[in-house]
């Protein structure tokens, strides 16, 4: 009830304030900012500026804020627009090898991973990584920052570790490579009627990689169905770049390490591994594992796996590949990695994000950056059967893994509009949903009105990842930090909370990465500009030399 009126109160605030001309409506003018320069004291026009951001279906919270910041970068002298686009096509504009783009809104999921802060800060954020293919599409770069990137890595004491993690943030608060937009609140829903002990992770919700292992049906119908409502682009593990597709490629394929729930590294494909100095590391494989096609599961396979990636430098796992100096077989069932130097999240990361692939097929490929994977083959937990694009994939499960897997298989389920996964949970065609409900629907569902959802479960975990408008700081208006400054002080960070989340989830803030929900690596100071204050950004842009012309246009400082 409390949520409902805040919302209530938000919205009608919202119109008054629209009526009364709050900055929320019209076109920027003259009158309106700084008065007019001469122009042979004015620099370039600032650029116009295009947000590729989510079509209204798959994410309405990126697609109405991105219209919003367009509006008031419009009432600045900023020509803009935002353009929706579909999440395949972003991925691709963010990571292809002729990536061009101004700005986008896009997230970070909370994968259980990625409650080691290495993810966040050194794989989006180092200047390593700002290139075609690397995980910082911001371009962001910053020689202080990548030294402490760097040195948290290498520190050993978790303490020292955590000082170094909370100067890094603190330096991305000050230089604002991307605005954090909110983070998102895991709820989800199950058909308790049909299956229990469900686990929900924060990051993850329902759908990880642990809830098809120790789900259990309670009716003779035993396959899961899953929904999603965004397609999956590539089953190639070296190709694949969303959280969408490594939510079944990492049931398909084997890891030697997996986190458990309670975030403790659990030997997996491995049976143990030894740390035998802070650089080595020997990992002992579990015998008797297969893969689907009936083969063996090697130590060959475990080196060969590792070296696929570093040598074709598959740049989603760069960041956790990178510090291996060399794999090598040891013994009959032991591989040692031998680091480059101390790399303090190696197990957690590194040996938990690898999948193992099957040497005796993928040493036969010549491009296995490009391969399809049509049918992959894996020694994972679940068999792959099919996949037909925007539609479902299709898996059984693998009855000669050493776990014992209550359920015959799971469908993962593609819907083209969340309107769709509603109706399907209504009707009982789906059992669990592996994205947040939007605040909508979760009403309808609590409300339950003429009892058509007693059979679901609502869950509701903190998201440790988050939502953000990305900047590409290698091209003006973002290659200047005042500028990036300003536009943190343009969104109105209340609205995407309070408004279009209803209050589920969490306020975001400029260069925030680490959010509360990851309670001993987020430093609550560490974000400088997280206030909607229209007049502010003004006042910054003409401080740090922008200027406005007679049209009320504005300009780049004069060079």
């Amino acid at each position: 009830m409390k949520k409902r009126l805040l919302w209530l109160f938000m919205a009608v605030s919202l119109v008054i304030l629209s009526a009364c001309g709050n900055g929320k409506s019209g076109e920027n003018s003259s009158k309106d900012g700084p008065p007019a320069t001469d122009p042979s004291e004015q620099g370039e026009l600032v650029p116009s500026v295009t947000i590729l951001t989510s079509l209204p279906e798959d994410n309405m919270v990126n697609y109405e804020m991105s219209n919003e910041i367009v509006e008031e970068l419009k009432k600045i002298g900023v020509d803009a627009k935002a353009e929706p686009t579909d999440f395949a096509v972003l991925i691709d504009n963010l990571y292809g090898e002729d990536a061009d783009y101004d700005a986008y809104t896009i997230g970070w999921s909370g994968r259980i991973e990625r409650l080691d802060p290495d993810m966040f800060i050194h794989s989006i954020n180092h200047s390593e990584n700002a290139k075609p293919g690397g995980n910082n599409t911001d371009r962001y770069r910053s020689e202080e920052f990548d030294e402490l990137a760097d040195a948290q890595r290498r520190e050993m004491d978790v303490e020292k570790r955590r000082e170094l993690v909370f100067k890094a943030q603190e330096v991305l608060g000050e230089d604002v490579p991307r605005v954090t937009l909110y983070s998102r609140a895991n709820v989800q829903a199950y058909n308790k009627d049909r299956f229990k002990d469900v686990v929900n992770i924060p990051g993850e919700g329902l759908f990880n990689e642990w809830t098809p292992m120790e789900i259990e049906p309670l009716t003779e119908d035993k396959v899961l169905k899953v929904a999603s409502n965004v397609n999956l682009d590539s089953l190639n593990p070296m190709k694949a770049k969303s959280v969408y597709e490594w939510r079944n490629l990492r049931l398909i394929y084997d890891k030697l390490v997996r986190l458990t729930p309670d975030i403790t590294p659990e030997a997996w494909a491995a049976s143990s591994w030894d740390v035998v100095d802070d650089t080595t590391i020997d990992v002992h494989l579990r015998e008797g594992m297969k893969f689907h096609d009936g083969e063996p599961v090697t130590v060959e396979d475990v080196k060969f796996s590792y070296d696929a990636f570093i040598e074709n430098e598959v740049e989603y796992f760069m960041s956790f590949t990178e510090v291996i100096d060399n794999v090598e077989i040891t013994g009959e069932n032991t591989v040692r990695f031998t680091l480059k130097e101390p790399y303090a999240p190696f197990v957690t990361n590194t040996l938990t994000q690898i999948p193992i692939l099957p040497k005796h097929i993928w040493e036969n490929i010549e491009d296995p950056l490009n391969f399809e994977n049509s049918e992959p083959i894996g020694s994972g937990p679940f068999v792959f059967k099919n996949f037909r694009p925007g539609e479902e994939l299709v898996t059984e499960t693998n009855r000669e893994y050493f776990q014992d897997i209550k359920i015959d298989g799971y469908i993962f389920k593609i819907f083209g509009s969340p309107e769709g996964v509603l109706t399907a949970l209504e009707l009982g065609d789906i059992d669990l949903v592996s994205y947040d409900l939007i605040p909508a629907h979760i009403e309808q569902i609590e409300n339950n009105e003429g009892g058509k959802y007693d059979h679901l479960e609502l869950t509701n975990v903190n998201d440790i990842g988050f939502f953000y408008l990305g900047m590409n700081n290698e091209k003006a208006p973002f290659n200047n930090k005042d500028f990036r400054i300003a536009l943190a002080h343009l969104v109105d960070y209340d609205l995407a909370l309070d408004v279009y989340l209803k209050g589920y989830g969490g306020r975001g803030g400029a260069g925030l990465v680490i959010n509360s929900a990851n309670e001993f690596w987020h430093n609550p100071d560490a974000v400088k500009y997280d206030s909607y204050d229209p007049d502010r950004a003004k006042e910054i842009l003409e401080e740090a030399g922008f200027t406005w012309d007679d049209e009320g246009k504005l300009h780049m400082p004069k060079e």
